[in-house]
Formats: structure tokens, sequence, C-alpha cells
């Protein structure tokens, strides 16, 4: 027996003749999987591309890994239902028409969203366009000429104000009772001619799209004016109901209780797809943690959170699986997305027997619930 002194460990004993007489190694398995240096050579599509990642370093490592769960998720046999948070300008960004065939070709399952991205895609579905800014006109010209900014691209402020007047309009419609935001945007998405549009889509295919900061929104904003007007006339209004959101998004967890969850950003979506395992506890209803999570975030942890939390301090309330995989890959979503999106595509043909949930929005609460206390 002899000793060996490692530069950067401490003292360890080890027998040349057996591996298992080795009581501490800092090395152990560290040399099994050598880094693959990328070879354009050897890659004919996207997912080959991001198949190379999982053997690179840093974020590519963690978008190839990324790509690797989102696939393992649509060919799971246990068909998880997949929860898509989206935050941040993706609609001025580019990204609606991913998000919408997201939805049309089944690769998610239900939609948790800000406003603002709702509100940009009604925008184009009546008719509104997204412009590449020209930095050399000032904002308050272009206050002054009625159009919006969002970063370096432009929207017409006439066009958001038509699509304002939609959502009154729309309002006016409705019967004076309660709604989640769930059946708000079923109904609008029904009043929607667009085949390329989020809310149209989402309507067509019945795919539920809660969001739970409706109030933050020019959309919350013409549903503010719509309420008011009926509040003038002492006319009795519908009513958006945030806490009916919170029973029909944890009745669909009863429903299909194996889960998955893809945010885009963070923020509010990011925290409402998470709470629902631990609000489902409190409530009676438990049900299991997510068993899969993705993240695509410019965020930075350092400063206490990442958008909300890092994936594996979610653990620790319950709302994610203690064996879940998961990855968070710090990436622009504009450049992320696309790319993982183009790949799991590539593999259409293997999942695309998923179709739709097909929820049942009537089931009702058990009639015995079974209380845990308060996790999260």
């Amino acid at each position: 027996m002899r000793t060996v002194r490692n530069h950067n460990s401490h003292a360890k004993e080890y027998s040349p003749q057996s591996s298992s007489s080795i009581r501490f190694s800092p090395r152990g398995d560290a040399f099994k999987h050598p880094v693959q240096h990328y070879d354009v050579a050897k890659v004919r599509s996207v997912s080959e591309v991001l198949e190379a990642f999982n053997a690179t370093s840093f974020q590519s490592r963690k978008l190839g890994q990324s790509y690797k769960i989102w696939l393992k998720m649509l060919n799971d046999p246990e068909r998880p239902m997949i929860f898509f948070g989206l935050s941040g300008a993706m609609i001025p960004g580019g990204m609606r028409r991913i998000i919408r065939d997201l939805i049309g070709f089944h690769a998610i399952d239900v939609l948790v969203s800000t406003g603002a991205n709702l509100s940009h895609d009604l925008y184009e579905s009546l008719g509104g366009r997204h412009y590449m800014a020209h930095h050399h006109i000032d904002d308050p010209t272009l206050r002054e000429m009625r159009i919006d900014r969002v970063y370096d691209t432009y929207a017409d402020d006439v066009k958001f104000t038509e699509a304002d007047q939609f959502v009154e309009k729309f309002a006016e419609t409705l019967e004076p009772r309660s709604y989640s935001s769930r059946e708000i945007f079923q109904l609008m998405g029904e009043r929607i001619r667009d085949d390329y549009g989020i809310l149209a889509t989402a309507a067509r295919e019945r795919l539920p799209v809660f969001v739970p900061a409706l109030a933050d929104s020019s959309i919350g904003m013409a549903l503010t004016v719509y309420k008011n007007e009926k509040m003038k006339r002492n006319a009795p209004p519908a009513i958006y109901d945030a806490l009916m959101d919170n029973i029909e998004i944890m009745g669909l967890k009863r429903q299909f209780p194996k889960s998955g969850v893809i945010f885009i950003g963070g923020g509010t979506p990011k925290n409402y797809i998470q709470q629902v395992v631990p609000m489902a506890e409190i409530a009676g209803w438990p049900v299991p943690p997510h068993a899969y999570a993705i993240q695509v975030t410019t965020d930075d942890p350092k400063f206490g959170g990442l958008s909300g939390c890092e994936l594996p301090e979610s653990q620790s309330w319950g709302k994610l699986h203690p064996n879940a995989e998961q990855c968070t890959v710090h990436v622009d979503a504009t450049i992320g997305l696309p790319l993982l999106f183009t790949g799991i595509m590539e593999h259409y043909e293997e999942w695309k027997q998923r179709g739709p949930l097909n929820a049942d929005w009537m089931e009702e609460a058990p009639t015995t619930p079974t209380r845990k206390g308060r996790r999260g």
C-alpha cells in the first residue's frame, strides 16, 4: 500500500490491485467523457448540431441538453402534459409563428403567458405588423408619430387602439358572470380569423391559455375600460376571476398528473406554473411534482433568483420532482427557442401521435380533501 498526494486533494490510499479499496478519489470517473470538438463536416441538420452540442461545453452543452429533455418529454410513453411559460417581448421579437406552431403541432399542451405577448398577437391578427426600428428617430418624436418602440422594433399605436376597441366590443358580448382567463381567451380566440395567430390557433386546438397577470397588459387595460363603462351605467359586467384560473389549472394537473415545464424567460408565467403543485397540496388535491424542466433565460441567479428561482431551488418547495430531468440554458430566447423548436420538429414523425389533451373543464374537486399543510 502506498500513499499518493494529488496537488488539489487530501492524501489518499489505494491498492493497484483493487479499485474498491479507493477511499477518496477526486478524479473518479472524471475522464470518462472527453469533450468532442465541434466538427461542421459531421452535421447536416439543426438537430445534429444540438446533438453535437451535448459533447461541447458552456451554454452550447446546456442548449443541447435542453433539446434532449424536450424531445424526451415528447416521446415519453406516459404522455406528460407540457406547460409552456412565455414571458419577455417574444412576439415583437419575431417568435410569434414559433409559438403558434408549438400549439398547432401539439409540442406543448398549456400556454401560460404575459398579457403583453397576447396583446401583440391580437394586434397582428387584426392587421398590425411589427417593424425593424431605425435608431435615428428619437422616442419623443416617435410618440408624436404614434409609433411604439420595443427595443429595436416598432409597432403602430393606431392599430393598438383598434385592438383595444376589439377587446371592448368582445367583452360587451359576454354574459355578466365570472370567467377565468382561460375561458376568456378561448372565447376571444374563436372570434379571430387568423391562421397564424396564437390565440386563434389555441382556440381551434382547444389548448388552454392562462394569463395570471391579465390586468398588466393592453388587453387588461381594454377590459378595464369596458368594466368602467359598465359601472357608469350601473350594468353588471363580465368579471375576470383570477382565482378561477387557480382552480382550473389545479384540476388540469389532476387530470394529467405527469407533467413537464418549459420556461421562456421567467417572471409571473414561470412562478404560476411552478406553484401548481404546492397550491394543489394545500387545497387537498395532492398531485405529483413536475418531472421535466427547461428554462431559456438571460437572467442571472446571483442576485437572488433566476426570473423567479433556479430550477433546483424549486425542488425544495416540492414543485419539481427530486429526480426531474432539468436544464437551464443562458441564451437569448430569440436565438435558443428557434434552434430548439427546429430540432424537435426534425423529429416530428417520432412524436406526432401525441395529439391534444382534451381536458374536462367541468371536473369537480374531490369531496374529501386531504390537506397536508402549506408547502409553497
